[in-house]
């Protein structure tokens, strides 16, 4: 199945394979896989690519493709409700950035099939240099919608169709001097962006590529600590670099990539993009790849999130159990980590870049 499951998202993106399939699939268990794996739409596209007599029996196609159409569904209302956001906010001056989700979309052969559940953006002053964060926020809330502001990174906004995390931040850096680090290079580089590149029309704007390839990053890299992988997240990110591979200055992005901590994560994170596309074979992987990989076919360490005390005692057992990931992936300790996050937590509630 899990052949099965690569070969299918390899066609889905385009590359021009032979497929060889076992005699018998289990397609129910086949589509369970790619449902987990946020990848169902994709594999659909590599399965219509299949000759009639290798694809799926008739009640299963039909669960697949009325599965798609919820996706495509999906993208049009939050691409509408977006578009809509956008407009509200630059006719107060304020300039909406996309982080992941369309940014990542585009470079997809069909853009609707990458699911998404929620629109991640940066506010930025169209002149000036205010913070229009909390006015962001103010301003949705005039609008009679939830504004839920108990996390330091981002505020989270619940409107028709949509929800929409307002970062304030990038990373999870509290507590955390590389993460800092990273943060304050992000910041300095959307802040400097002439906001040139919009989605066609709409006010949506693109941040700058090395903040898009970096965020990207870190966010699987995180993902990956806090509660594993997906074979999307993998994708994500080859889909982009492949696309802007022209555009990212690959020198400066490894330069960034070891002084944020990052290279160990980064090295396998590609290695597993390069299997996943077929560049690679399995006899290729080194013992680290394969614990990833291990990581990525195992369900999802999903888990309530609390608040306060209770959520950091939660957060400190994940972290425990996440120890063999800061070992083979990081330069840093898991007790490290876990001192950092409690730093964080009681002397940096309100982190402030400096």
């Amino acid at each position: 199945m899990k052949k099965a499951f690569l070969q299918l998202v390899r066609l889905g993106v385009g590359k021009n394979i032979e497929v060889v399939f076992p005699d018998y699939i289990d397609w129910p268990a086949l589509f369970e896989i790619a449902t987990r794996q946020g990848l169902s739409s994709v594999v659909l596209d590599g399965i219509e690519k299949l000759p009639i007599d290798l694809r799926p029996q008739k009640n299963v196609l039909l669960e697949w493709i009325g599965m798609t159409y919820l996706d495509e569904t999906q993208y049009a209302i939050q691409r509408k409700a977006a578009t809509d956001l956008a407009h509200l906010l630059t006719n107060h001056e304020i300039k909406t950035y996309v982080l992941k989700g369309a940014i990542v979309s585009e470079c997809y052969p069909v853009p609707q099939h990458r699911s998404s559940v929620d629109l991640d953006c940066f506010l930025l002053p169209k002149d000036g240099e205010r913070d229009v964060w909390e006015e962001g926020n103010k301003i949705i809330e005039e609008k009679g919608y939830i504004v839920k502001r108990d996390y330091y990174k981002n505020s989270t906004w619940i409107l028709p169709g949509l929800t929409v995390e307002n970062h304030r931040w990038f990373t999870p850096f509290r507590g955390n001097k590389r993460m800092t680090a990273l943060e304050m290079f992000l910041q300095d580089l959307i802040r400097k962006d002439a906001g040139n590149s919009r989605f066609e029309g709409t006010w949506l704007y693109r941040p700058p590529v090395m903040v898009s390839a970096l965020f990207l990053i870190e966010h699987a890299y995180s993902h990956f600590l806090h509660e594993g992988l997906t074979w999307r997240h993998i994708l994500d990110w080859m889909m982009f670099s492949r696309k802007h591979k022209e555009d990212i200055d690959w020198q400066e992005l490894d330069m960034w990539i070891d002084q944020f901590g990052l290279r160990k994560f980064y090295s396998t994170f590609t290695s597993l993009g390069e299997f996943m596309l077929g560049e690679a074979s399995e006899s290729d992987l080194t013992d680290a790849d394969k614990q990833m990989l291990a990581d990525i076919w195992a369900p999802l360490d999903l888990h309530e999130t609390v608040n306060g005390i209770r959520g950091k005692l939660a957060l400190a057992g994940n972290t425990w159990r996440a120890r063999w990931k800061y070992r083979e992936f990081t330069d840093m300790t898991w007790i490290k980590a876990l001192w950092i996050q409690v730093k964080g937590f009681f002397l940096m509630k309100e982190p402030k870049l400096s």
